[in-house]
């Protein structure tokens, strides 16, 4: 058996250390369990897109922010 490719949006929340619902909780996304079918190959509405990209580009440039000596 080969092994599945993890998608971008898995891959993604995998590197925050954060939870589905978590993230679901921080965009403000009532629909539990949504972030799953995302990340499972459904294909985001627009918003969505948006809302998710955002927040990890934000999670990554604080993550870089903080590896940065002062």
């Amino acid at each position: 058996m080969e092994p599945t490719a993890v998608g971008p949006y898995k891959a993604l929340r995998e590197a925050t250390g954060l939870s589905q619902r978590e993230v679901e909780r921080r965009l403000g996304w009532d629909k539990r369990g949504h972030l799953s079918l995302i990340e499972r190959g459904l294909t985001p509405t627009p918003v969505q897109r948006q809302q998710l990209l955002r927040f990890y580009n934000d999670w990554l440039t604080e993550t870089l922010r903080e590896d940065v000596p002062a």
